[in-house]
């Protein structure tokens, strides 16, 4: 009698938490509710708080979808009116904002180029000008206005040009630099360097009607061009394309001892004989790049540009490649906007089924999130040393995450990784049957929650560049 008592009451006990668990499940209606709460406030405190009231509320497939369809719609309210702008010079606008670098704020400015339709009802595409290391706001912003000539859709583009804030050096004195660190210094790996660039990107977003579908990055010969490569890598999921002339990807000389002088070897004309590696041009495999180079070009060696080229290829890269005749910095203004044509046609695909991350060194040199769309380095163990060329030049882990939804599969490689996060929409997986995890050759299974919190966070940390993501996995590799 007793053990049937014990056994009725156990069963009822399991009853309970079954309809507790069916509870969590919560309609469309109340998380959208839920949603609307999170995204009126802009105090952050204010807005934890109503992320705290989701704790717990998960979502069924057809009550995610729709929740997800509404986080991206709130993403993307238009202000009600755009900002008042004094024209700066020939008809460019002055744009100040606002740079957080650290514990220090700047006040920097960017020239800009309206759309003669542009308004709050209306999305535009973005184009970000970045000037080379010899150039200035209103060279870059010049130059995009002679390609525009020929690329009717680049007038239709809200074109913005910032200038640099930290010219000349990462350090103040640049004998303290790595080699390889001065190559693109106005725009890094300094922190006020690169958020110059994002934060304006944020800014604009706030107070324009921008297309998150079409933000195009744009580099100038030299230090334009390889900041454009490098913050790709940081914020990818953010451009439809990039557009970048006469410099190099991020890369190493293996050969050459970390304290070797660049620029000695360029005046010699023997850099491009020397060994180089790029390690993450997989992290462009969603990112198109529309990339002319000079065929005689000493500063970034023609033959180090091939090669990268090549390796791109070979990666997947959807790459478009033109050399023109002549020395570094030479190139027409018909060649550049035949490249930018290219470039200003594409549409971002904000969901690739095959993601490659790379990491960065979290130190006073660190760079960034290492995010690549839903794949996040969560930890990294990179087994280089100080004094080694990669390490110097901003190195860390890579992984690559391939979600095939036929056989419901999710498969990471990694290389000096040690945890990965992946965020999930039922668009990548089915996410309501057991996922087949196979994690450098070894497979197990796993399975993973719809979350209205994790939507609600994801979306309001993502707004702009248009992510939200309903599940996530975290992964030991």
């Amino acid at each position: 009698m007793r053990y049937s008592l014990r056994l009725l009451l156990v069963l009822a006990a399991v009853i309970l938490v079954y309809q507790g668990a069916l509870a969590k499940d919560v309609e469309a209606k109340s998380a959208k509710r839920g949603l609307d709460a999170v995204f009126s406030k802009t105090d952050p405190k204010l807005r934890e708080k109503e992320l705290r009231k989701l704790e717990g509320d998960t979502l069924g497939e057809a009550a995610a979808a729709e929740a997800r369809a509404h986080a991206l719609a709130l993403q993307r309210r238009a202000p009600k009116k755009l900002p008042k702008l004094d024209e700066a010079h020939e008809g460019a606008f002055n744009y100040e904002y606002q740079v957080r670098a650290g514990n220090t704020t700047y006040t920097n400015f960017a020239l800009l180029d309206l759309p003669a339709d542009v308004s709050a009802d209306k999305p535009a595409p973005l184009v970000i000008g970045l000037h080379s290391d010899l150039g200035t706001a209103w060279l870059e912003l010049s130059a995009l206005r002679a390609s525009s000539r020929e690329v009717p859709g680049l007038r239709d583009c809200i074109r913005a040009c910032p200038q640099a804030l930290n010219r000349g050096n990462t350090t103040d004195d640049p004998r303290d630099n790595p080699p390889g660190l001065r190559e693109y210094f106005g725009w890094g790996p300094k922190r006020a360097g690169i958020d110059t660039v994002f934060n304006l990107i944020d800014q604009l977003i706030a107070e324009f009607n921008i297309d998150r579908e079409r933000i195009y990055l744009v580099g100038a010969a030299g230090m334009g061009g390889e900041a454009a490569f490098h913050l790709a890598q940081l914020r990818p999921s953010q451009f439809a394309a990039l557009c970048v002339r006469d410099c190099l990807p991020p890369r190493w000389y293996p050969e050459l001892a970390a304290t070797s002088d660049l620029e000695e070897l360029r005046k010699a004309g023997t850099l491009g004989e020397q060994k180089v590696e790029f390690g993450w041009l997989e992290c462009y495999r969603n990112t198109p790049v529309h990339w002319m180079h000079a065929d005689d070009d000493r500063k970034y060696p023609t033959s180090h540009a091939r090669q990268a080229r090549d390796a791109m290829q070979a990666a997947g890269v959807p790459l478009e490649y033109t050399e023109y005749a002549g020395a570094h910095a030479s190139g027409s203004t018909a060649t550049l906007a035949k490249v930018l044509k290219g470039c200003v046609e594409h549409k971002r695909n904000p969901l690739p089924t095959t993601v490659s991350a790379r990491g960065v060194r979290h130190d006073s040199a660190s760079l960034g999130n290492d995010r690549n769309y839903w794949v996040e380095i969560s930890s990294q163990e990179y087994p280089g040393k100080k004094g080694d060329w990669t390490y110097r030049i901003l190195a860390g882990g890579k992984v690559t995450v391939t979600a095939a939804k036929a056989e419901n599969t999710l498969t990471i490689s990694s290389e000096g990784v040690s945890q990965v996060t992946v965020y999930l929409t039922d668009e990548l997986l089915y996410l309501d049957r057991e996922i087949k995890l196979v994690v450098n050759g070894e497979q197990r299974t796993v399975t993973v929650t719809r979350e209205l919190k994790l939507l609600a966070q994801t979306a309001a940390e993502n707004a702009g560049s248009g992510e939200a993501w309903t599940a996530k996995l975290t992964v030991d590799t």
